[in-house]
């Protein structure tokens, strides 16, 4: 896949495309570029997928958490198949065009397309004009019917970003296609797993966009560049510690070694159970034995 960073780069002329943020590249927008890259088969030329970046609550002062870093989210579109990517830098001035003149200026005149094919409830171009849009499209619009799963009404990314936010990783991952993942780098935590004979690893540095899914105990994998190991993981704040930081620390059952400072990506498969305080040791002892049972259970 060539990607692209300015639609004044040799991007080959004709394309079918489609226009979208496609936040984690879920089903939903899988389907949209498989019907994107049949279309560009039967008309004989090639497809492009222009993805904006940054988000566009970001440009507005917003804030959101994604379900995919820009690197992700160009690998799972190179896994798609697709042949071209442009990441179309998203700025006011950009926001401030309306469908029309987005059509004419930037996908007509700019990149020469030669058909646009749309979700069947997406759209591009400010919502927001003074005056009506009066520009007529140049190029042929597409749009297609609603994708649709048996167990969801409707397939996006804030739904999936809301099953996240709940815990509910496993709908996440169905809605997705993959189960959600988590990146980054293992570095120095408190040490008080080690103590009770449960020592942790402490996922730090990853990208502050991201969606951490609700606090509670979780079935991973930890995956490094070598090895990938099944493991129990806890989000919270410690309570039976009397923690006051949130935390991302993951415990591989019978391993034996130093993690500290590698890249580690983090799979999220189940919810165990919610962060729960202990106020006997013992008590919490016992329940994480129960934790890597089932996390061992799970795997075999």
């Amino acid at each position: 896949m060539k990607v692209f960073t300015n639609i004044n780069e040799n991007i080959p002329k004709n394309c079918v495309v489609t226009v979208g943020f496609f936040d984690g590249v879920h089903k939903g927008h899988r389907y949209l570029l498989d019907s994107l890259a049949k279309e560009a088969v039967t008309s004989g030329n090639e497809e492009l997928v222009i993805t904006l970046w940054p988000h566009p609550a970001v440009v507005f002062g917003k804030t959101v958490d994604l379900l995919t870093t820009l690197e992700e989210k160009t690998e799972l579109i190179r896994q798609s198949g697709i042949r071209n990517l442009l990441v179309l830098k998203f700025d006011k001035e950009l926001a401030a065009l309306s469908a029309g003149r987005f059509v004419n200026e930037i996908l007509h005149d700019g990149l020469h397309c030669s058909k646009v094919i749309m979700g069947y409830n997406n759209s591009f171009g400010s919502k927001n004009q003074a005056e009506p849009d009066t520009a007529e499209p140049l190029l042929q619009l597409k749009r297609l019917d609603k994708f649709e799963m048996e167990s969801y009404n409707n397939v996006n990314s804030s739904q999936i970003r809301e099953c996240l936010q709940n815990g509910n990783v496993e709908s996440a991952a169905e809605m997705l296609g993959y189960n959600y993942r988590l990146g980054g780098k293992i570095v120095n935590g408190y040490k008080i797993g080690r103590k009770i004979g449960f020592p942790t690893a402490n996922l730090g540095e990853y990208s502050e966009d991201k969606i951490i899914p609700a606090n509670g105990v979780y079935i991973v994998k930890a995956k490094t560049d070598s090895r990938s190991y099944p493991a129990m993981l806890n989000i919270g704040f410690r309570p039976s510690f009397n923690g006051s930081e949130r935390s991302v620390e993951f415990h591989i059952p019978d391993f034996e070694g130093d993690l500290y400072d590698i890249e580690v990506e983090i799979e999220f498969f189940k919810r165990l159970r919610e962060e729960k305080k202990f106020n006997d040791i013992n008590d919490l002892i016992n329940q994480l034995k129960l934790d890597k049972e089932e996390t061992k259970a799970f795997f075999s």
